[in-house]
């Protein structure tokens, strides 16, 4: 989980903790109107009980109280620090007895200020006790929730520097943060005093762009406290231009682009700056998803007699399989199967260096109007964009987006010159600034500049506009060639 993603789960887990406590509420208001009703059915167990509790209570005048209590929950737990999930169990249950006595307390205060004219004693055991045992199994389940659906899609993080605090850092990624981190290695920096305990080394300061051209990696932390900014400066340019994080214990010359925050990591005490050149804003990226995950499976539920009849089509005038399924690099250069329709004859790979001479697109990107391993109904689905109906498939599982740099083969990064890599920073897309731009009367070198402008504007406005311009785009038959 990411430094930004861990601020939304706090947030989250917060409101989780807010709703079990108004739930708990309910449930002891209800269970204290029902506790009479037992007394037929259990005199000699409950008679003693019973008789104590007192007039029943009036539940609207308790409702009034918990609106009032609901914005004194989020006080209570803010301080109470019950959101930290990164706390044993032992330690929860004590903020969340903390929490709980203290909500009993406002609940009194609350019940003055409503003007309750009977606060019973039995309700407010209930509700304690409820409370309390909600919040502690709430907790537990929701972790393991998350834990048993978490993507293997991990946050690889890169250390620079083998002093005592890169170390020291290192163990926190490893023993404090239980969630998908994953810490890659240590690169050494010239000069300085290594411990013995930095393993694995990956190798020099002068090797780590090479290293980010090659692996996936997600952040690189600079834990050399003390040193001059400019040693870094040439290793600062690399990941600036392949859109990698960077957490500094230093103050770096800050680049003239991108997002500038003070980090703190939990359980490692140093303040550190971090610079990012990707949206970070994590609410809006989780609406980003939701859009993907309803825009995609209703489109699927739309276009399937669509689709239907392409594959039908495509079997009927090309033997073979109806479905092209290519690997692509997707976020951070990470691989992955996209699915199209197949619009080429089967050999359509062998063939390709054949027509290599012919490439109408400069760059690594092939790309050629009169394609003739394009067969007849290829040409067609190419030119409405059917064949990318598929990827939808992709969208809905996560691998891509509906809005996004088009996803790259792997052969292709590997020609990337370092600027280039930068739109590999986010997760690829069905449409981008590019296709709704002239797509194939541009040249490379624009294509890639307007995906690196959608990484820079992005907005959840922006994408809706470039969904909106793709419509006619197709209509107008200005698809792929």
């Amino acid at each position: 989980m990411t430094r930004h993603q861990s601020a939304l789960f706090r947030q989250l887990l917060m409101i989780v903790d807010v709703l079990i406590s108004a739930g708990a509420f309910m449930l002891a208001l209800y269970l204290r109107e029902w506790l009479p009703t037992v007394k037929h059915a259990f005199p000699s167990f409950l008679d003693g009980i019973v008789e104590d509790l007192g007039p029943v209570v009036a539940v609207e005048s308790y409702t009034k109280v918990l609106l009032g209590m609901v914005p004194l929950f989020l006080v209570v737990f803010y301080y109470s620090r019950t959101s930290d999930f990164r706390v044993g169990l032992g330690r929860l249950w004590l903020r969340f007895a903390r929490a709980s006595g203290a909500s009993l307390v406002l609940l009194v205060v609350v019940s003055f200020w409503f003007k309750l004219d009977f606060l019973s004693r039995t309700f407010v055991f209930i509700f304690g006790a409820l409370q309390f045992a909600g919040l502690v199994v709430g907790r537990v389940l929701v972790m393991e929730l998350i834990k048993q659906t978490k993507k293997v899609d991990d946050h690889r993080i890169l250390v620079v520097g083998t002093g005592e605090h890169a170390v020291e850092f290192a163990r926190t990624i490893r023993e404090r943060s239980r969630w998908n981190n994953r810490f890659l290695g240590h690169f050494s920096v010239p000069g300085e005093v290594p411990s013995e305990s930095a393993a694995p080394m990956l190798g020099t300061l002068a090797e780590l762009a090479r290293y980010l051209d090659t692996e996936v990696v997600d952040e690189v932390v600079f834990a050399v406290p003390g040193r001059s900014p400019e040693d870094f400066e040439a290793a600062l340019q690399a990941c600036d231009e392949r859109g990698v994080d960077v957490l500094l214990t230093i103050p770096p010359s800050v680049p003239h682009n991108g997002n500038v925050e003070i980090a703190n990591v939990t359980g490692f005490n140093m303040p550190m700056l971090g610079l990012t050149r990707t949206p970070t804003g994590e609410v809006r990226l989780v609406v980003k998803r939701v859009i993907d995950i309803i825009g995609s499976l209703f489109a699927i539920i739309l276009v399937s007699p669509v689709m239907l009849l392409t594959y039908i089509a495509i079997k009927i005038d090309d033997p073979g399989p109806a479905l092209f399924k290519q690997v692509r690099s997707g976020r951070n250069g990470r691989k992955f199967v996209m699915l199209k329709f197949r619009s080429m004859c089967v050999d359509a790979e062998a063939k390709r260096k054949e027509l290599e001479k012919f490439n109408e697109m400069g760059g690594p990107v092939f790309k050629m109007k009169r394609d003739p391993r394009i067969t007849r109904v290829g040409r067609f689905i190419r030119k409405t964009s059917i064949d990318e109906l598929p990827q939808l498939f992709n969208v809905f599982v996560g691998t891509m987006s509906l809005v996004g740099p088009r996803p790259p083969l792997p052969s292709e990064v590997a020609q990337y010159e370092p600027w280039q890599r930068r739109r590999l920073s986010v997760r690829p897309g069905i449409t981008g600034m590019w296709q709704v731009s002239g797509r194939n009367n541009i040249d490379f070198d624009e294509w890639m500049q307007l995906d690196l402008k959608y990484i820079d504007s992005w907005s959840l406005w922006l994408d809706l506009k470039i969904l909106f311009k793709t419509l006619p785009a197709v209509l107008l038959n200005r698809g792929a060639s």
